[in-house]
């Protein structure tokens, strides 16, 4: 066999070693956010304190109306959201939120998706509350139909 045959045979080998070699592990609880390109915004980065509608489809279908925070008596900070059905027949919508220190990094991962029920024509408030009392100073409110 020519050396040249005999390295490219080696190089496929290990290629192929390698290749069964790299695993993902998939850890329990709430993935992390799934950065969204927009084709008109493509250098637009996530806004904080503020909510993202992740689906196209559902952009036309639902308006965030008001979103704010509050101190919870317990101390921990609770987001909330009014969200409006545009349409005549209900959906149902999913949200969750990360939360951000005063310098914008994140203290919590995401929460867990929570699934909201919205009435054809109505009006209905997705409600969070971080897991830590001190240290946050943001919010980043993620919606999506549900699945």
């Amino acid at each position: 066999m020519k050396r040249t045959t005999r390295l490219s045979l080696a190089a496929a080998v290990a290629a192929l070693l390698l290749a069964g070699c790299a695993r993902v592990e998939v850890a329990e609880g709430p993935a992390p956010g799934v950065h969204v390109r927009d084709p008109k915004a493509p250098y637009a980065k996530p806004r904080m304190d503020a909510v993202a509608v992740l689906d196209r489809t559902l952009r036309n279908k639902i308006a965030v109306e008001k979103t704010n925070s509050r101190r919870s008596p317990a101390g921990t900070l609770e987001v909330w959201a009014l969200l409006r059905n545009r349409t005549d027949y209900p959906l149902q919508v999913e949200g969750r939120v990360q939360f951000f220190d005063l310098d914008k990094v994140p203290v919590e991962g995401p929460s867990a998706w929570q699934r909201l029920a919205l009435p054809g024509n109505s009006v209905a408030t997705y409600r969070e509350f971080s897991a830590i009392t001190s240290g946050i100073g943001h919010y980043y409110i993620e919606l999506r139909e549900a699945r």
